[in-house]
């Protein structure tokens, strides 16, 4: 099957980042992996001639060069022609559009016989082009990062799933954690090393943490989004830096260097500037000599004397309230504090626990463990290759339970199936509120179910930073702390569906009643773009379908 493929670059960056950063980079740091998908993987349309294999001959990609630059080289380098589309106007439109629908109608015409048409685009602008594309009888497959129109979606013969294009074509599959995928984590430390040093080595006094965390978050991009370059907090990252001989102290929340000020300092006092002759014996890199995350000595207490003070004065211990970063724990470590967490969090639960609410405690106690989950890959493997006492796993009930077989029952689980669903013909309100969720892409859940996914939506925006896959395994499992059985991918549907609608995490209101307000405007916008009628009764029987529980 001969194929030509079109690329809007900037509408599928942009909808595949408001999903998680990590997927956008992917998809446009190399073109090759998710090109092999398409012509190896993905299905034929419909109709299409059996045993056919798709080559793609023609291969453009849109992109906006004042924008994406950085991103020219690999989609060169995987066969496209690239047509640069830079703003027209001041608020940054491009005419990527008309480039596109004009070079699809010059491929249509050409003496070569192009059967497949492939869009990438969410624009609802190429529905007059596809449905020309099958009067003429090609075959037409789309892929949209983003919320589309039913008559879009229905002039392409085949729709490439968003999921299965995450998981297959970019490489995120529900076991690997997101950021491991595209983040560099060395080069995260290796700028938040120098970002820290620099900060230390031009502040006149110790460096309050908190004002550390923020330059870091300010001047090292990525690195929060990162999770702390995979260490889980900002404490676990200093201390995976080698930033030997500093100390932090406990006492006064800083970070301090200890060759420019006596332990014995007053509150109040302010560090020395440096000697010449003590940073001529720092080498080049940060200017002190050290060795990465090894313990080092503590400097003896001296008087506050600029002229005076020794950088090679030292003791055996360092002074109290001041500890060394030190290196982070070997794998066997990590599996020995995983048992403990587990058989502490069990031991104090009155019930059995969901694996997912473990793997996020050990995270947070854990610090770092995330980044191989102590060699073992997954933490479902890493849960098979520990021993905590007391604790069993059951992978019978949504998701899997730890639990204590003398003290706890799983009777109290019911499945998704059997404890609630939509309640069709029980619920006066069904017939009226299915359209408008069908319609928005919202996932057919009942009343209860959809107030449970917006608390548990709303607690974890207080949480921290959001990112997709951690999000649903987040909101999952404070859903079964309320006894609300919620599958995952219905809880993913229903956030990828608010994120394609403009939903930003970042600056959301994280209130219940907000995200109920939210959903609910979501749905009805979907239902005004596609022309279906709602009076205010509807409105009504749909802000409590949302908000109003049982």
């Amino acid at each position: 099957m001969k194929s030509a493929l079109f690329v809007d670059f900037d509408n599928v960056y942009s909808g595949l980042r408001r999903l998680d950063l990590a997927y956008a980079e992917a998809f446009a740091s190399d073109p090759l992996r998710w090109m092999n998908w398409l012509t190896g993987q993905l299905p034929l349309p419909a109709d299409a001639d059996e045993g056919g294999k798709r080559r793609i001959l023609v291969r453009r990609c849109y992109l906006n060069p004042v924008m994406y630059q950085r991103f020219r080289f690999g989609f060169s380098r995987a066969g496209f022609e690239i047509v640069d589309c830079p703003p027209m106007t001041t608020a940054g439109k491009t005419s990527t559009d008309i480039h596109m629908v004009l070079d699809i109608v010059d491929v249509l015409l050409s003496p070569t016989r192009y059967d497949e048409f492939i869009v990438f685009s969410a624009d609802a602008d190429f529905t007059p082009v596809l449905r020309k594309l099958r009067r003429d009888d090609r075959r037409t497959t789309m892929f949209a990062a983003g919320a589309t129109s039913a008559s879009y979606d229905a002039s392409a013969d085949l729709i490439i799933n968003p999921e299965a294009f995450i998981s297959e074509a970019l490489g995120f599959t529900d076991e690997e954690p997101l950021a491991e995928k595209t983040t560099d984590f060395d080069g995260l430390l290796a700028q938040a090393e120098a970002v820290t040093w620099s900060v230390v080595d031009k502040a006149s006094e110790p460096v309050p943490l908190p004002t550390l965390t923020r330059i870091l978050a300010q001047q090292v991009p990525g690195l929060t989004a990162s999770n702390w370059a995979g260490r889980g907090t900002f404490s676990a990252l200093l201390r995976d830096l080698p930033l030997s001989p500093l100390r932090i102290d406990r006492e006064a929340n800083c970070l301090l260097d200890p060759r420019r000020i006596g332990t014995e300092r007053a509150t109040a006092d302010r560090l020395p500037e440096r000697s010449p002759s003590a940073q001529g014996e720092r080498p080049a890199s940060h200017g002190v000599e050290r060795v990465p995350n090894a313990p080092d000595k503590a400097v003896a207490p001296t008087p506050h004397n600029p002229a005076t003070q020794s950088a090679g004065a030292l003791t055996a211990a360092p002074p109290a309230g001041i500890f060394q970063l030190a290196p982070a724990p070997s794998q066997a470590e990590f599996k020995q504090q995983v048992e403990r967490v587990l058989s502490e969090e069990v031991a104090a639960s009155a019930r059995p626990i969901a694996v997912a609410r473990l793997a996020h405690t050990v995270r947070q106690r854990c610090p770092g463990i995330e980044v191989d989950w102590a060699g073992c890959g997954t933490f479902k493997r890493l849960l098979e290759a520990v021993h905590p006492q007391g604790v069993q796993i059951s992978w019978a009930q949504l998701g899997g339970y730890a639990f204590d077989p003398a003290r706890h029952s799983l009777d109290f689980i019911q499945d998704n199936t059997q404890a609630r669903g939509p309640q069709g013909e029980q619920d006066a309100r069904w017939p009226k509120v299915a359209p408008m969720l069908q319609v928005a892409s919202f996932p057919e859940l009942d009343s209860a179910q959809y107030r449970a996914v917006l608390q548990a939506l709303a607690q974890t925006l207080r949480e921290g930073p959001f990112a997709l896959a951690a999000a649903t395994k987040r909101v999952r499992d404070l859903c079964v702390d309320q006894h609300v059985a919620v599958a995952r991918a219905d809880i993913n549907t229903l956030l990828r569906a608010l994120l394609f609608s403009g939903f930003d995490p970042a600056q959301a209101d994280s209130s219940v009643d907000s995200l109920v307000v939210l959903a609910c405007g979501v749905a009805l916008a979907a239902c005004r773009r596609e022309g279906m009628a709602v009076d205010d009764e509807d409105r009504a029987l749909l802000l409590s379908w949302m908000g109003a529980g049982d």
